[in-house]
């Protein structure tokens, strides 16, 4: 009786068990990490009778949390790289929609501005029209400015959302820190760890993979260490790192992530933080924001430059040389908080068309330079010694600037950003509408007494020196003369033909039709133009200011050539067309992140499925075993009632 007694009662404890490990599965139905728990049983130990061994019933070995660790790797893997595409296409699709915008962007802008200096070319005695050139470009000076200054908001936004990340990780590795050490202390009991326990501890590290790339190790007492990025430790059994924020050590502006260790270590982790969205944020600054607010101020300096050149070389409606027209802002140089005192380096942009979208590090070392390309880390070759008229610049072509070094010493850095502020610093140097530089300052012609057919092209300064003056005294006279020679028989002192590359070729040059002739004014600049037809020996030329010039609209047509002009990129691209690159490399970024978010997005769907089909309640599936445990619950409850019954029938029997 006893024995039949025994195992009703073993399996009615069993299979309440196994309704209260039911019961905590539904409960459990919307509790975010849980995983279904089954009970597994053991049969009992059988007792030994004179006819074999008897079953002695059941017994409850554990109950098992439904889960599986790859399949718990697997959405973690891709709900960080979801994360991070996603946070970098919407942080990118911002940057996108701005920039290609008519109203918002700088294309529609330089339209209209080059569109009003094509007006004052059609009419260069118009004030009406150079008031509205003027005012063109005050607009897209403004626009300039107010477009670079929504991209710094939108660096500091992202540096708040950087903080704000760091905090949630902190947050999330203290937990599993603390979760850690529940988990040793009961591994060391005889119950084991509550599955419970291990959910929690693992949706922990669910929660963290949103941030970032994770990984873990678990150790023997069921606590795991935990990584972060490309194997950074974060949580290592009960202690955690710590993340932070800083300052880079050129600009507190731009912020770095720094891992604050236990024993004190503070490294710089920025590089090595991928995945979630964490990664995508150190990403989108990487390849978009920096990028564009560089390529803008790219854009920026090439017509402020280019513009400026050539404006140079024109004449006003008072017969005065023209001024720079754009101000331009002083290029970003940088140094090291770790620097000595007083040490310093200048940028000057001296050719535009060789800019890029770089950034550089500058170092001293040894008595030497040497500078790295930040965007592709090679190494630029550098000639001259950085003192003023010799200054540093990269070697063999030049990358468009040039450094002048200040009070430097061994152990000096410097952060070079050639373009980075070309947008907000740009300005209008001309504020009335006579300065505008519309005609040429030189003017060219054939001598009324030439017996030839020989002409020559109106001509115009190619390049200024370094103080230009008007007017030209004397005026220079080029003369055909024997021997099929072209001489300069009048002009300032030292007057002469050049080549292109500035070289001299001496007072005369031999006369080729449609050949293009530099000549040299010491007091102004070099001058170009080209002669046709058959002149005649004796034939002369002048070449003289032009006084009175006010419908000449020469420069003006050069100054509205620029929009179309492939000055830029290497002499590959006009201004329009380099601002139409930002647009273009921005949209595919964007398009090409936003392909990769939404293939993640059903990769993730695809193992969460997986994983629901292993970890996940189905209350149909429980109310069915709850109620397949009920009955087993009775039946065990009847073997008791029988065995009870059997033994009141066997005491009354031996009571008679």
């Amino acid at each position: 009786m006893a024995s039949i007694l025994n195992t009703g009662i073993s399996a009615l404890n069993a299979f309440k068990r196994q309704m209260e490990t039911t019961g905590h599965n539904i409960a459990n139905v919307n509790t975010e990490g849980y995983s279904r728990q089954t009970v597994q049983f053991d049969t009992r130990e059988p007792q030994g009778a004179s006819s074999g061994y008897i079953g002695s019933g059941v017994e409850v070995a554990s109950v098992r949390r439904n889960y599986d660790q790859f399949l718990a790797t697997r959405v973690r893997d891709h709900t960080s790289s979801y994360q991070e595409f996603s946070v970098y296409e919407q942080s990118a699709r911002q940057i996108d929609n701005v920039l290609a915008d008519a109203s918002a962007g700088i294309d529609g802008m330089l339209q209209q501005f080059f569109a009003a200096v094509n007006d004052v070319a059609d009419d260069p005695t118009s004030m009406a029209a150079r008031s509205v050139m003027l005012n063109r470009a005050n607009q897209l000076v403004d626009r300039f400015d107010s477009l670079d200054d929504w991209l710094e908001g939108s660096r500091t936004q992202l540096n708040r959302s950087l903080e704000q990340e760091i905090g949630e990780i902190n947050t999330l590795a203290q937990s599993l820190a603390t979760v850690n050490g529940r988990i040793a202390e009961l591994g060391n009991g005889a119950g084991g760890i509550p599955g419970d326990v291990l959910d929690q501890r693992d949706h922990l590290v669910d929660e963290l993979s949103h941030y970032t790339n994770v990984s873990t190790l678990e150790q023997s007492d069921g606590s795991v260490n935990v990584f972060i990025g490309t194997g950074q430790a974060l949580v290592i059994g009960m202690a955690h790192n710590t993340l932070a924020v800083a300052g880079n050590a050129y600009d507190v502006g731009h912020r770095e992530l720094v891992l604050q260790q236990t024993n004190g270590t503070v490294v710089n982790v920025s590089k090595q933080m991928t995945g979630g969205s964490l990664g995508g944020l150190l990403r989108f600054r990487d390849e978009i924001l920096d990028d564009s607010q560089n390529a803008l101020g790219r854009v920026a300096l090439g017509l402020a430059s280019f513009f400026n050149a050539e404006h140079r070389t024109g004449m006003d409606l008072d017969g005065d040389l023209g001024s720079d027209f754009f101000d331009l802002a002083a290029p970003q140089a940088l140094g090291s908080s770790n620097n000595a005192a007083g040490s310093s380096v200048g940028i000057d942009i001296d050719d535009a068309a060789r800019l890029t979208t770089h950034e550089y590090r500058l170092d001293r070392s040894g008595g030497s330079w040497s500078m790295i390309d930040l965007d592709t880390g090679a190494a630029v070759a550098l000639s001259g010694t950085g003192v003023p008229g010799d200054p540093l610049v990269a070697a063999p072509a030049g990358l468009g600037f040039s450094v002048v070094v200040n009070a430097a010493v061994d152990g000096d850095s410097f952060l070079l950003r050639p373009t980075r502020k070309g947008a907000s610093g740009m300005g209008i140097t001309v504020d009335n509408g006579r300065d505008i530089a519309a005609a040429e300052a030189l003017r060219s012609s054939a001598s009324p007494g030439n017996s030839g057919t020989g002409s020559i092209s109106p001509g115009a300064l190619s390049s200024l020196v370094g103080s230009p003056s008007l007017p030209t005294t004397p005026a220079v006279a080029v003369q055909y003369q024997a021997g099929n020679q072209l001489a300069i028989t009048a002009g300032p002192p030292g007057t002469q033909f050049v080549q292109a590359d500035g070289g001299a070729i001496g007072a005369s040059d031999g006369f080729v039709p449609g050949q293009t002739y530099r000549i040299e004014i010491p007091t102004l600049g070099t001058f170009e133009f080209t002669m046709t037809g058959s002149p005649a020996v004796g034939d002369a030329f002048a070449i003289e200011d032009n006084a009175g010039g006010v419908g000449d609209n020469r420069n003006a047509r050069r100054l509205a050539d620029l929009q179309t002009a492939s000055l830029m990129i290497g002499g590959t691209a006009s201004i329009s067309n380099t601002y139409g690159a930002l647009i273009a490399d921005v949209g595919t970024r964007t398009q090409q992140a936003g392909s990769n978010a939404g293939v993640q997005e059903n990769l993730l769907a695809q193992a969460e499925s997986a994983k629901a089909e292993v970890s996940g309640v189905n209350l149909d599936e429980e109310a069915a075993d709850l109620v397949r445990f009920q009955q087993a619950y009775q039946a065990a409850a009847q073997v008791i009632s029988i065995a009870n019954t059997l033994f009141d029938s066997l005491l009354g029997a031996v009571r008679r």
